[in-house]
């Protein structure tokens, strides 16, 4: 894990925007992922519980799964990646790497996420280990958030505007408990979960929303990847939609404008 990670500046027209590139928050061979500060902290209470082995749901264009075989390599645990398996389908390239650092791979006939879910802990249960909650889902990964959305700036937060991929709402929410000060809009585009699931998620840790935040109803189904062109790397099923919607709404966003690169 990298303590802190930087905050870039980009000219998109004539206006500037600042990115914070929280998916370089690790190094390989875990892959680009910000949601996986939570994941550390995950671990170490798991490992304090007892626990000998730990699993996870991972979808196909996510690397969940990858970033917890990496991770489970320097602590006396094992991990276990299941994942949704197409008829005649190929692995997909995150779970043949936490294949090769040695998860166990599990898969399963694809079908609705809470029952592909509820699938995947049943066999980890059966296996003597315990579930990563869906989409890093617990207070280790909103602490964690919003620990480094403190390090931001009050120059490139104040009277301004946010912008993010929502996938679960938990990044969201750690912005939420990190952010001093407030920008004066935040914008939340969804990559396929629906607003109200997000905002469920979101008032497990922030017990109000705040008016200043604006979700977005996703624009295309969670499996089918942007086109855009991005300055930055950005990954098609989840940043480079959201950053889609500010290069498209960028002329309408008070400045300054930050945009929080997750990574998946």
């Amino acid at each position: 894990m990298i303590s802190s990670t930087p905050i870039e500046e980009y000219v998109v027209g004539r206006r500037r925007v600042y990115v914070k590139r929280d998916d370089l928050c690790c190094r390989p061979p875990a892959p680009p992922l910000g949601k996986l500060r939570g994941l550390e902290p995950l671990l170490t209470r798991f490992v304090t519980q007892g626990a000998t082995a730990v699993g996870c749901w991972d979808t196909r264009v996510s690397k969940l799964g990858q970033g917890l075989a990496a991770m489970v390599r320097s602590r006396p645990l094992r991990a276990i990646v299941c994942y949704p398996h197409l008829k005649a389908g190929t692995i997909p390239p995150p779970v043949r790497i936490a294949e090769q650092l040695g998860a166990e791979i599990v898969r399963l006939r694809g079908n609705f996420v809470s029952i592909c879910f509820a699938q995947a802990s049943k066999i980890v249960t059966a296996r003597g280990g315990v579930m990563i909650p869906f989409g890093l889902d617990c207070p280790e990964s909103v602490a964690a958030i919003a620990e480094e959305a403190r390090r931001i700036p009050a120059s490139v937060l104040r009277d301004g505007t946010v912008v993010l991929s929502c996938g679960s709402g938990v990044t969201l929410a750690g912005l939420l408990r990190g952010f001093d000060p407030m920008p004066r809009r935040i914008i939340g585009v969804s990559s396929g979960r629906s607003l109200g699931k997000l905002r469920h998620c979101i008032r497990k840790y922030v017990r109000t929303i705040p008016a200043n935040v604006r979700l977005v109803q996703a624009v295309m189904p969670y499996d089918q990847v942007s086109e855009r062109v991005c300055p930055f790397p950005a990954h098609p099923n989840y940043d480079l939609k959201a950053w889609a919607y500010l290069v498209d709404h960028l002329v309408s966003l008070k400045p300054p404008v930050l945009f929080w690169n997750i990574g998946a």
